[in-house]
């Protein structure tokens, strides 16, 4: 019996220091946890989570508050983490809060992706500011790729085609004269 209470007691005991040993990370623990989180996903980006699109969005410069209403919209929409990642390397992070609040679907987000392509921000930003997206500041700029366009080539001169003169003729064919129908006055053969 009294072995009983020795070890409980000396089970708490360690519990108790264990505990009070014990202190939640630090300002410097969190920000190593966020860097070695931040260099997983860069490393492998197709296990990111809603979580590092959130930071990732406030990293760029989107409000918390709007970085949460844009993940929630996107997972509203079934929009993937990897997708909004794509999107974020691709173009940035303020053109994906548009995107995303304007209630363009995963499919469209892919065909822009995988065309380079960005849709009219400016038309989108009025649908995202009625979805409740807080737009502010100055006009956003659509990212643009540069395309090189060799413009010392011309087109050749083509020459103008002839005149049709009713359905089923060839182009320079006169108009052919009406047939006559058998039983109109017409020879038979």
């Amino acid at each position: 019996m009294i072995t009983t209470f020795l070890v409980i007691g000396l089970v708490g005991a360690v519990v108790l220091v264990a505990c009070a040993a014990a202190q939640p990370a630090g300002d410097r623990g969190l920000q190593r946890g966020a860097a070695r989180r931040r260099r997983f996903v860069e490393q492998n980006p197709t296990h990111v989570n809603s979580h590092d699109i959130r930071t990732q969005l406030v990293r760029d410069g989107v409000a918390l508050s709007q970085a949460r209403f844009i993940t929630e919209k996107a997972a509203e929409h079934g929009i993937k983490p990897f997708t909004m990642w794509l999107w974020v390397q691709q173009f940035d992070a303020e053109a994906l809060g548009i995107v995303v609040a304007a209630d363009l679907s995963h499919r469209d987000l892919l065909t822009h992706i995988s065309n380079g392509t960005v849709p009219d921000l400016e038309e989108l930003k009025v649908f995202a500011a009625a979805n409740g997206l807080h737009i502010a500041g100055p006009p956003v700029r659509t990212p643009r790729r540069r395309v090189l366009v060799d413009s010392g080539l011309t087109a050749p001169r083509r020459v103008p085609l002839p005149a049709i003169h009713e359905p089923g003729s060839w182009p320079g064919e006169p108009p052919t004269p009406p047939r006559t129908r058998l039983g109109q006055g017409g020879v038979a053969a």
